[in-house]
């Protein structure tokens, strides 16, 4: 069995389109916003998406995997 790891994606506000992001910056840019970055990683698995002040962030949908 292979385990596929999860793959992230963020909008900056000035834009309009989403852009894939690593799993290092993603982890950084929530440690930056939050005090707990558990949370947020837990919204992002429910299907929500992580807002902070400068942009938003979610997990990649499984449909837009390459």
């Amino acid at each position: 069995m292979m385990f596929e790891m999860p793959q992230y994606e963020v909008r900056v506000f000035d834009t309009a389109e989403w852009r894939d992001i690593s799993e290092i910056d993603i982890m950084h840019r929530l440690h930056e916003n939050f005090d707990r970055v558990t949370p947020a990683i837990q919204q992002m698995i429910d299907g929500e998406q992580v807002l902070t002040q400068y942009a938003v962030y979610r997990l990649k949908s499984r449909e837009t995997f390459q």
